[in-house]
């Protein structure tokens, strides 16, 4: 089968006349290809061409180009539609499933695989199961056989209707191209209809009522004093080992096509933990006694079930959403795929319609009630709802219609600002299933809250609840003009370059001092942590788009994917581009005396009083003690989210209540800027002076005359750097105020 390879016929609905770049030789009709180093490429010698994107533009496209070729900015609305025709997408998904298999198997060994697969069903009472005892063994090849035959047949329609719910979908987005796609999609509707009959004549629909009633029973009453476990050890040896029996019988029957009483087998279980130094006739006596009263326990248990699953023989009527994301990379539907083989096989055995026209198909059962019970109870991926009739809901319909124009140019950012449209949740659906990397961070003008920087994941929440507004560009998106400055330095070979933490600083007189918390430092860390140079220009662009953000905890993960993982929007590795996983020094800042800071100078904060401060309890509100995000006490993952709390260093300064892990000194900082970086090492040269004048070292005329000198470059500030250092007029003048104090006091100790 040949992979989506996009022919001339394909309607290119609003992308017909889109100027792409491709690639060819000089020959006059020479193929095009979607990149110069294409393989189906037989020169050394290929030209650049811009082509409008049309039918005849497609007739000279290479078949591999054709089939994966990448010709548009991923992230952009044409890559996004090619990823989602070509390849394994709509124009695979087809040509799939629409006629019978070589493979699959005839009528014939499908009558002679149902014939042994129902028997047992349509005689589920114990006697009848007796009757097949003696030639168990002989037939028990052939039952193996015929369930192999039943899975294989199971498995083509379930992937039958993966395949046209992922055409379903991609066809929402794309809806040119319905009328085109409609006889393959009718071909696929008969031919799934074709393989459910076979699927449900291979399942036998009272065992997945039993099943059903199995799933809904308590724990029994356990015999624990029946003299036949005796042999199983003391009263709680019986009773744990019987419990294990009930656990392992309900689990295997519960997610099972068969009938309750195929899972007798698990009674030799019970008896496998039995010492083997007990031998000898009377011991192989209780052995069989215990073996033959467990296969008894478990027949009254399925006896118990049937009971149930009888009492319950009224029928209802479910209707269910085959809703769910789909993913590019793989062709199954992630709700459908965490289905049970149980679930799978009441599907397969009960669907009466399937409404495709809607929104999301709709899928209507009738089911007995023990069924219904359980797919009204269970978690499960789907959720199921019950209704008076098999008629689909009112509103399908017009959902459907109301679901808007479909994916076109203009929704994200491969036109001008003004031509933008508004943005749909369906086109970020469509984004996040074609687009490898689309949760990433992305610059968003809405119509109330202005210009924004947000995830993937929070953009799909605000569009749920009706958020207005246009994406203006994605972190991918930015030029790399606004990061060649931070990688210049450092795109030689990493080993010849500096480590990727630098060494502390601890005297403010090295110019060094402080350095460690400045956001320069923060981009040398990103670098210096993503080695490759395409992880490293997208983790820098993340950077510069982070640190627009007022609260750097909105860039939480919301999203998760298949497995439940969160979906980061960008590398660790910024997070340490974004905060300095140390603690200032406010020893400067304290006041005289203060109860923590003994030494304090009673510096103002200046511009620092404003920088953030996350941690995990700034105000001793819980128990243990409070964490930066890169504590290991922590988590692995060093961010923040909405769980953490924000403080400011003003706020933290006189906070008795905080109580810091010893470890990792409980917070970490926002990096600082130049002017902030700046006046934390001037507050500390000022602060080390005035130590020196409290002390008895360092007091000889030359040395005198060395602080003079520093304190008239501390103390000799221009307007400008006033305005950059203290947000207050009343701070300069308390900077001063202390220089002038320590000038007069160095001056009259040189005098001595």
């Amino acid at each position: 089968m040949s992979y989506g390879l996009l022919t001339p016929d394909v309607p290119l609905g609003p992308f017909e006349g889109a100027v792409v770049t491709l690639w060819s030789t000089q020959a006059r009709d020479a193929k095009l290809h979607s990149k110069s180093s294409c393989s189906y490429v037989r020169s050394a010698h290929v030209a650049e061409r811009m082509v409008q994107l049309d039918a005849s533009a497609l007739g000279r496209l290479c078949t591999q180009c054709a089939s994966y070729g990448s010709w548009a900015r991923p992230g952009t609305g044409l890559a996004v539609f090619l990823s989602a025709v070509t390849g394994t997408g709509l124009l695979y998904e087809l040509d799939r499933c629409c006629n019978a298999d070589e493979d699959s198997f005839d009528d014939v060994e499908l009558d002679e695989a149902a014939s042994l697969l129902l028997l047992a069903s349509a005689n589920g009472k114990k006697n009848a199961q007796t009757d097949i005892e003696d030639d168990e063994d002989d037939r028990w090849e052939e039952v193996q056989e015929a369930r192999q035959v039943r899975e294989s047949v199971v498995a083509e329609w379930f992937d039958a209707l993966v395949s046209l719910h992922r055409v379903h979908r991609i066809l929402a987005l794309l809806p040119w191209m319905r009328s085109w796609a409609e006889p393959q999609v009718q071909q696929k509707l008969d031919r799934l209809q074709v393989l459910r009959t076979r699927a449900g004549r291979l399942i036998a629909p009272d065992a997945l009522a039993l099943t059903a009633a199995v799933s809904r029973m308590k724990e029994p009453d356990l015999p624990v004093d029946d003299p036949a476990f005796a042999v199983l050890g003391a009263r709680s040896e019986v009773t744990d080992s019987l419990k294990s029996l009930w656990r392992q019988w309900r689990s295997a029957v519960e997610d099972s096509w068969d009938h309750p009483r195929e899972q007798e087998y698990l009674a030799y279980r019970l008896t496998s933990g039995m010492s083997s130094r007990r031998k000898g006739r009377d011991q192989a006596l209780e052995r069989a006694q215990a073996l033959e009263r467990a296969q008894a326990l478990l027949g009254a248990w399925a006896e118990e079930a049937a009971g149930s699953a009888t009492a319950g023989c009224a029928e209802r009527v479910l209707s269910v959403r085959l809703g769910g994301s789909l993913s590019a990379s793989c062709r199954s539907a992630s709700a459908l795929d965490r289905l049970s083989q149980w679930e799978r096989g009441v599907l397969a055995s009960y669907t009466v319609s399937v409404d495709w026209t809607g929104a999301e198909p709709v899928v209507s059962l009738r089911v007995p009630e023990p069924i219904a019970a359980r797919l009204l109870s269970q978690a499960s991926p789907l959720v199921y709802e019950s209704r008076a009739e098999e008629k689909p809901p009112a509103g399908d319909k017009a959902s459907a219609l109301e679901a808007g124009p479909g994916l076109g140019p203009g929704v994200f950012d491969d036109t001008p600002v003004h031509g933008r449209k508004l943005l749909r949740q369906e086109h970020l659906r469509a984004l996040r299933d074609t687009a490898g990397g689309a949760e990433q961070l992305y610059a968003v003008l809405g119509v109330n809250a202005g210009v924004e920087v947000v995830t993937l994941g929070a953009l799909e929440q605000r569009c749920a609840t009706g958020w207005q507004g246009v994406i203006l560009a994605a972190a991918s998106d930015l030029p790399d003009a606004l990061i060649d400055s931070a990688l210049q330095p450092y795109t030689g070979d990493p080993a010849e370059n500096d480590d990727v933490w630098v060494c502390p600083v601890y005297d403010p007189e090295e110019d060094a001092f402080g350095r460690s918390l400045s956001a320069a430092e923060g981009e040398r860390v990103v670098v210096r942590r993503c080695r490759e140079m395409r992880d490293t220009r997208q983790a820098l662009k993340s950077l510069a788009l982070a640190r627009s953000l007022p609260d750097l905890r909105d860039l939480e993960a919301v999203a998760e994917d298949e497995q439940g993982y969160p979906l980061r929007p960008f590398a660790a590795a910024v997070w340490n581009g974004l905060l300095a996983m140390e603690q200032l020094d406010l020893e400067p800042f304290a006041s005289e005396g203060d109860e923590y800071w003994a030494d304090g100078s009673g510096l103002p904060l200046g511009v620092l009083a404003s920088v953030q401060a996350y941690t995990t309890d700034a105000s001793g509100r819980f128990q243990g003690r409070a964490h930066s995000p890169a504590c290991a006490h922590r988590r692995p993952y060093a961010g923040v989210d909405h769980q953490d709390e924000k403080v400011t260093i003003a706020e933290l300064l006189h906070n008795k209540s905080f109580d810091p892990c010893s470890k990792c000194g409980g917070y970490a900082v926002r990096r600082l800027s130049d002017a902030q970086v700046a006046y934390y090492r001037a507050a500390h040269r000022l602060h080390d002076l005035i130590q020196i004048s409290s002390s008895h070292s360092g007091s000889g005329t030359a040395d005198v005359e060395q602080y003079l000198d520093r304190l008239d470059e501390l103390g000799g500030l221009d307007g400008e750097t006033e305005q950059m250092w203290f947000t207050r007029p009343g701070q300069a003048r308390q900077w001063r105020q202390v220089t002038n104090r320590l000038r007069d006091k160095l001056r009259t100790r040189a005098c001595q």
